[in-house]
């Protein structure tokens, strides 16, 4: 039974074709993987899939009965409330007829009926088959699973952080239970443990869903079937991602040896038409041949994806430490870890390990200078000047050109379009709003950004959010070539290899 069925769907987002007459078919129980570079559509066709957008041309059918649910990366929700309430307002159906049922006690306490006491028990049989006495276990195995701290429960969605709030939402998705979910990377926010939790459940969810993942380890554990976005076209693949890989490069060499089979079909026609059409006597059959080449459904040039060249400028520190910490404590109003003691020096690359909420990222503004250390030491080196991607910005409605030349307003607009385009943003969007890219070129747009800004430190917070698996390898490749120091925040277990001199584990500072 299909629960989605998309049928000649053509769309584009400004002057941009991002797919032509696709077709795409979803079945009931089918675990689906969405794979393409940024940019490609991934989102664009969550949104279309969920009712948020229309389509250009083309038909998306949901089935009648089936249920829908979206982890949206962009979803709007009531900060007011909390978040006890929030998970539990996914059973309000249930609670609602909990109430009737105390009602109806209530009622007959003072008047006896039997077909209440009769509809009473049935209602209560309506509880037991829905597994309402299970409801706070439900909760706890994803709180617990998802790194939800059990303290946030009692606060206002508003008082999380972004990855604790990304995480509360997903787990409000996945108590639903739909019949088929769409999941836009759903790994962002969470710690490799948790990641390896949800891989577990996703294997064992019994409904459908379609998931936008550049965790390439997390969907080879978790779907069986890809579809992928590739020269404006949809294909589906059977398997997981490596499989993918190999099938599509199986796909893509045959793809040019029948293009290329045409283009010499075509340069025949087309030679005989020239050598021919002014003679009489061969004037029909060049004409025949004329008509042939306009029949012809030409095939576009494949092509291939290119990885981006990032770089960073180093700027040559006074100091050979570049960061010393001594009995450091960090916090607002009290400390997040116990003191801490660490050092840096000029060139060392370190990763900063801990799950969502431990206090890595106000470690990162600590040694920036945008928020004091509570009590102890904290030294920067002589010389040390400090380029900080922050996990999270708010954008004016800006082009990524407009961005750049705000920032740098001495650079020459081709100067600016270069950098961008090394990154790996195409120049066709380059004169688009900030809020009309992806995730992903977003935070290529970011990098580019402080590509231009000569630094000692590199301070980057989770820079792989959002961005393709090249673009990754581009990002490893530039921090590697970075002659300066490097401290860096990362969920994905694919960018956390072992090229890092030092490792600070936070979860080792907690009693």
């Amino acid at each position: 039974m299909s629960i989605v069925h998309i049928k000649d769907l053509s769309h584009q987002n400004g002057e941009k074709f991002l797919y032509q007459d696709v077709n795409i078919r979803i079945n009931k129980g089918e675990h689906v993987a969405l794979v393409g570079p940024n940019g490609t559509g991934k989102t664009t066709l969550f949104d279309l899939i969920a009712g948020k957008n229309v389509p250009d041309k083309g038909e998306i059918e949901l089935h009648p009965r089936a249920k829908m649910g979206y982890l949206d990366q962009h979803h709007d929700v009531d900060m007011q409330i909390l978040v006890n309430d929030y998970l539990k307002d996914t059973f309000k159906h249930l609670y609602e007829i909990e109430a009737q049922i105390h009602k109806i006690y209530e009622d007959m306490a003072i008047e006896y009926k039997e077909e209440d006491l009769v509809k009473a028990l049935a209602m209560q049989e309506e509880l037991n088959h829905k597994g309402f006495d299970t409801i706070e276990k439900t909760i706890g195995n994803l709180v617990s699973g998802l790194g939800i701290s059990i303290e946030n429960l009692d606060k206002k969605l508003g008082e999380l952080s972004g990855g604790q709030r990304g995480k509360v939402m997903l787990a409000k998705l996945l108590l639903k239970n739909d019949d088929f979910i769409l999941l836009d990377e759903p790994t962002n926010f969470l710690d490799i443990d948790q990641v390896e939790w949800l891989a577990k459940f996703l294997q064992a969810y019994e409904h459908a869903f379609l998931m936008i993942s550049h965790d390439t380890e997390f969907i080879n554990k978790t779907v069986s079937i890809i579809y992928a976005i590739e020269n404006k076209e949809i294909n589906r693949y059977v398997g997981n991602y490596d499989k993918f890989l190999e099938l599509s490069a199986q796909r893509a060499e045959q793809y040019d040896a029948a293009r290329n089979s045409q283009q010499q079909q075509i340069a025949k026609l087309k030679d005989y038409v020239a050598r021919n059409a002014a003679r009489a006597s061969t004037a029909r059959s060049a004409q025949s041949r004329q008509k042939q080449l306009a029949k012809i459904d030409v095939m576009e040039e494949r092509r291939d994806l290119v990885k981006p060249k990032m770089s960073f400028k180093y700027k040559r520190p006074s100091s050979a430490i570049i960061v010393k910490a001594e009995n450091l404590e960090i916090g607002y109003d009290f400390p997040l870890t116990n003191p801490l003691t660490f050092e840096l020096r000029e060139g060392q690359k370190c990763i900063v390990r801990g799950y969502n909420g431990i206090g890595k990222t106000t470690f990162l503004n600590t040694v920036a200078h945008t928020l004091k250390p509570l009590t102890g030491k904290l030294m920067v080196g002589s010389g040390v000047d400090i380029a900080y991607f922050h996990q999270q910005e708010k954008f004016e409605d800006l082009t990524p050109i407009a961005y750049l030349m705000g920032l740098y307003p001495k650079m020459l607009e081709g100067e600016v379009r270069g950098t961008i385009s090394r990154f790996g943003v195409k120049s066709e969007l380059m004169l688009n709003p900030m809020s009309m890219l992806s995730g992903g070129e977003q935070t290529k747009v970011r990098l580019a950004a402080l590509s231009l800004e000569p630094a000692s430190l590199l301070i980057l917070d989770e820079p792989t959010n959002h961005i393709d698996v090249l673009a990754k390898e581009a990002l490893l490749e530039a921090i590697q070539a970075f002659p300066g120091t490097v401290l860096l925040t990362t969920h994905d277990i694919n960018f956390e290899t072992q090229w890092a001199d030092k490792v600070l584990n936070f979860e080792d500072l907690i009693e």
